[in-house]
């Protein structure tokens, strides 16, 4: 098995700051690509981008706009030298972009995914994963769903639907790297 790890939306625009709600799972993720890096494992970044003309609602609240800095990969995170960096157009980090072709020509077949959204961005890529033929894993203390006033289930649901009809791994942080990047 040939492992990447798939680390989605840990962009400065989704307001990644010490004490913000979340942000206790960025040193979990930091575990995860320091492990990768230990294992010779790829690193790939996935960030939304929007253009005004993707016409996805009022401009001036948009986010992850092109060409500024919400798109930029949290400094917790940094260096991203030996990283890739693709932009997602839409919810999977699959979605109008050249992820899968990333993943082939460095001749990958797993991904271990983590980062925002559990119920969004992470089900999204890892149904995509798992559909495009790839063995999935999931790190359960490296998503979580990044809408405070969300009750706390809606995670393990996605991770459940991660589970059960995608017939992937979701596993904690330790085990993903003993499984996957030792």
């Amino acid at each position: 098995m040939n492992p990447a790890v798939i680390i989605l939306d840990m962009a400065k625009g989704y307001g990644w700051k010490p004490g913000s709600y979340g942000y206790e799972m960025v040193a979990n993720v930091r575990r995860l690509k320091d492990a990768a890096y230990n294992a010779g494992a790829p690193v790939i970044h996935v960030n939304s981008m929007r253009r005004e003309t993707d016409q996805v609602g009022e401009w001036s609240r948009v986010m992850m706009k092109e060409g500024t800095d919400a798109l930029d990969v949290i400094p917790e995170l940094q260096p991203v030298d030996r990283d890739t960096l693709v932009y997602k157009r839409y919810l999977s980090g699959f979605s109008h972009n050249d992820l899968d072709y990333v993943l082939r020509t460095m001749k990958r077949d797993a991904v271990v995914i983590a980062g925002a959204s559990t119920d969004n961005t992470v089900l999204w890529t890892a149904a995509d994963a798992f559909q495009l033929r790839y063995k999935v894993a999931v790190v359960e203390d490296c998503t979580m769903v990044h809408r405070e006033d969300e009750p706390p289930e809606v995670k393990e649901y996605a991770l459940r639907i991660v589970r059960n009809v995608l017939h992937s791994d979701v596993l904690p942080l330790d085990e993903a790297i003993a499984r996957f990047l030792s």
